[in-house]
């Protein structure tokens, strides 16, 4: 556990149970934790997923012209701090969704923290749901990902050294129940970054649950926080296959149970508490590459907070000349 806990966390627990997501009966021994079983294939495919596209994050302004992001495509809200302000974390309830992907795809809606030089020392952690056809065979799962080098090398849940986990009873990998049902029943995971200011480590909590944590030494340019989050969905695609829908499919527009949504989004401060980002101190934008195939709209009311409605059909395409 991190020496500092985010005031108002403890009082959430009750409410924000991590069980009714997770496999039932899952129970570890003293001094272990589950992890989702690595195949051979497993390995094979994490070690060979950057030349499919998912090694750079298309959400961010961390662009090179060394990366081809023709297959990408985002919708989101970002949030950029100003230099004396910088954040330590970030939360919000990711709606959970399920769509289809073929087996060189992926869709995922995500919490992201960036930080450091693009080129070379750009940091970054990120947790969401995907379905990523490329790592799991099928269904939404809970995942991690982290960077050090600007992308150029990065990590999903356990398959490398970094990421320390702690809990006895949140497997990364695992999926994710149950699905929400367009115009029907709607369900939400929170999930949230906060650096330790004691150690410098960040750490990763599912619900009411800490997960584990990246050690500091590990994310040097995240060390003294950061200056930029995003909340919203990516999706990947081979350039001259349709991209797969992102979220439920459907258009910010229509709304609450028909369109996915992160609601809750706040940021870390440093005086420990989480807050709700205020456009008149810091830069809340939507950043959306295609919008006639995805979109982004972010709003806030009492209920909320401040939110992010996101997705679409896909069905992006791009001429492949020879």
């Amino acid at each position: 556990m991190p020496e500092t806990i985010p005031r108002g966390v403890a009082n959430e627990a009750p409410t924000y149970t991590s069980q009714k997501f997770m496999p039932k009966d899952i129970w570890c021994p003293e001094g272990s934790v589950p992890i989702k079983r690595a195949t051979k294939e497993d390995l094979i495919m994490a070690k060979h997923l950057k030349f499919l596209g998912s090694n750079y994050s298309a959400s961010t302004n961390w662009h090179d012209s060394s990366f081809d992001l023709r297959g990408y495509h985002y919708a989101l809200v970002e949030v950029r701090t100003p230099t004396y302000k910088p954040l330590y974390g970030a939360r919000g309830r990711i709606n959970l969704w399920n769509p289809s992907v073929t087996a060189t795809q992926f869709s995922t809606a995500s919490i992201t923290i960036l930080h450091g030089d693009p080129a070379e020392k750009l940091n970054g952690i990120q947790a969401g749901w995907g379905v990523n056809s490329l790592l799991y065979p099928n269904d939404s799962r809970l995942y991690i990902f982290w960077t050090v080098d600007g992308y150029k090398h990065g990590c999903y849940n356990l398959l490398c050294p970094g990421f320390v986990q702690v809990s006895t009873k949140i497997i990364l990998g695992s999926i994710i129940k149950p699905d929400s049902i367009y115009n029907g029943p709607q369900y939400d995971m929170l999930l949230s970054f906060h650096q330790d200011p004691s150690q410098g480590d960040w750490w990763f909590m599912f619900q009411d649950e800490y997960v584990g944590y990246w050690p500091g030494k590990l994310l040097p340019s995240l060390a003294r926080g950061s200056d930029y989050a995003s909340w919203g969905g990516e999706v990947y695609s081979p350039i001259a296959e349709p991209s797969p829908t992102m979220g439920s499919g459907h258009f910010p527009e229509e709304g609450y149970g028909k369109c996915a949504y992160i609601n809750q989004i706040q940021l870390f401060g440093k005086d420990h508490t989480f807050f709700n980002p205020n456009p008149a101190e810091e830069y809340l934008y939507i950043k959306v590459d295609k919008s006639y195939c995805y979109n982004a709209k972010h709003d806030e009311n009492a209920a909320w907070g401040r939110h992010v409605f996101f997705g679409g059909p896909g069905k992006c395409t791009f001429k492949v000349y020879s």
